[in-house]
């Protein structure tokens, strides 16, 4: 992954953290956990995926989708 590729990485992660710490009632904590702990989060860190450039909505039903829930947006 390179610079940018890290850089789009690290802004989708952190809203991604905050989306789901704001529609699961979590804390920012616990949704940090959620989110670096996920399938999803590797698979965002393969720049072949290009889910690392995917909007917080998009990664939060996908990660609802991963953990069997239904999502809260």
């Amino acid at each position: 992954m390179n610079s940018e590729q890290q850089i789009l990485l690290d802004g989708a992660t952190s809203d991604l953290v905050e989306c789901v710490a704001r529609y699961e009632g979590v804390t920012m904590s616990d949704a940090f956990d959620m989110v670096y702990k996920s399938k999803l989060h590797r698979k965002m860190e393969d720049p072949l995926t290009g889910l690392y450039r995917e909007g917080p909505i998009y990664l939060y039903d996908m990660l609802c989708e991963e953990r069997g829930v239904k999502c809260r947006v």
